[in-house]
């Protein structure tokens, strides 16, 4: 039987699939969200998904060493505004996240902050904007929106200053019942490659994604792909607090 194999429709996984496309492995495109929903229809064998939809859904998951870590600054994950950041105005959140709005709640309340989140089934920074005076995007839109807007919160940067350790914003995961080690195997030595080549890679990058390859190749290096020890502690730490806040 063919195993489906998903990677998120980012920038953030070119660099870990690129050479699993050049040596021709079809690899299923989509959100976060709709790989999440691919699980549950049983759509998809092996894939990373938000974090936050593993930790509620890992007695039936099994997770990999493949993930989507920031070691400090994330880059694409961040709050937007056309001024600053103001407490108690609200911040209009993309439909396409359940990681990063738990994380906004949870950065929120430790620093004290009485921001409003205001969930909005659009993506793009100019439509969040239009409902609140910030916006949190993610992807390739929050890479493009940090040329147009103030950046006011990076989300990578924030759990980093609040807890010393990564924030895994995605972990591979297949269904218990399916042990697909080897095709995580297959993922890791593809991004073995990839960071070895980082420059070419963002060069490829460049033309999809519309961004310069030196941010790219910046953006590549702000990453983990690899669930150690301290990513491990990070994700711990999220699902601790998920569950303080009621979030869990």
């Amino acid at each position: 039987m063919k195993i489906r194999i998903g990677k998120f429709g980012f920038a953030n996984n070119f660099l870990p699939y690129y050479r699993l496309a050049q040596n021709g492995t079809e690899v299923i495109e989509a959100s976060p969200r709709n790989l999440a929903m691919m699980f549950e229809k049983r759509e998809i064998d092996f894939a990373p998904v938000p974090s936050f939809y593993y930790l509620k859904n890992k007695n039936k998951l099994r997770s990999y060493e493949f993930c989507v870590a920031s070691k400090n600054s994330v880059l694409s994950v961040i709050v937007v505004s056309e001024g600053k950041m103001l407490d108690n105005q609200c911040i209009a959140v993309t439909n396409q996240t359940s990681t990063s709005i738990n994380l906004l709640k949870i950065i929120l309340r430790e620093r004290g902050l009485k921001n409003e989140v205001v969930p909005v089934d659009e993506s793009k920074a100019s439509e969040l904007l239009k409902r609140c005076p910030h916006a949190l995007v993610i992807g390739d839109e929050a890479l493009k929106a940090r040329s147009e807007y103030s950046v006011v919160m990076d989300l990578g940067e924030e759990w980093r200053d609040l807890t010393g350790y990564p924030m895994v914003f995605g972990i591979a995961t297949s269904l218990k019942e399916r042990d697909m080690s080897e095709v995580n195997r297959t993922v890791m030595e593809s991004i073995r490659w990839g960071e070895e080549n980082i420059d070419a890679i963002a060069e490829e990058a460049a033309g999809k994604y519309e961004l310069s390859k030196e941010f790219l190749a910046v953006y590549f290096k702000t990453l983990t792909y690899r669930l150690g020890v301290q990513e491990r502690r990070g994700l711990e730490l999220f699902e601790e607090k998920c569950h303080e806040y009621g979030l869990l």
